[in-house]
């Protein structure tokens, strides 16, 4: 059973992809914390609110890289997998793809991130929208942190900014070919592959 976050964290690492919600690919964080895949909403479930928490935590966490990988869902990755995930987000006619149709504030916010390196958000406000496409077409990482008066808030990094130097040189090792195809494998070859962001 999953009740910690400890608990969370080797779950991915034994499992290498493991989404936060129910899909057709690999294992998720919430089938695991309740045992079982929900026949309801499994926010209504008895652990629906420790599933809950640990995915939060585990966003948080410098362990694991979510990122929405699986049919549009955030999933988990293991760290062995983070050079595929680098590799993948920053191709350059992937990304070309996922910039067009950008509404003005999305490539605002992108430009921002680009030149700064990171930026913080509340995570509800004026720029939610705009970080949300950005993060879904992989365009920047994301994860969240609490600052000091306790506030959670939503970090974009750019690509560059989130990898080390070692993680980027390991990455240059892959073609894109090759990268997708250890996503794939590790996402259990879920029908809708990877999202429609990566092809």
């Amino acid at each position: 059973m999953i009740r910690t976050l400890n608990d969370a964290v080797e779950l991915v690492h034994t499992h290498h992809v493991i989404t936060e919600v129910p899909t057709h690919g690999p294992a998720s964080l919430v089938e695991k914390v309740l045992g079982g895949r929900p026949s309801g909403s499994w926010r209504e479930h008895a652990k629906g609110r420790l599933a809950y928490r640990l995915g939060r935590m585990l966003r948080a966490s410098p362990e694991v890289l979510a990122v929405r990988l699986v049919e549009g869902k955030v999933a988990f990755v293991d760290p062995t997998l983070w050079p595929s995930v680098y590799r993948v987000a920053m191709e350059p006619s992937r990304r070309r793809a996922s910039l067009a149709g950008l509404s003005p504030e999305a490539r605002e916010l992108l430009t921002a991130v680009e030149r700064n390196g990171e930026v913080r958000l509340d995570k509800e406000g004026p720029w939610t929208k705009a970080r949300q496409t950005l993060v879904e077409r992989l365009l920047v990482h994301f994860s969240e942190a609490q600052e000091e008066d306790g506030r959670h808030v939503a970090v974009l990094r750019s690509w560059r900014t989130w990898a080390s130097p070692s993680l980027r040189e390991d990455a240059t090792t892959l073609s894109y070919e090759d990268a997708l195809a250890r996503l794939r494998e590790a996402c259990g070859g879920a029908p809708t592959g990877l999202g429609p962001w990566v092809f």
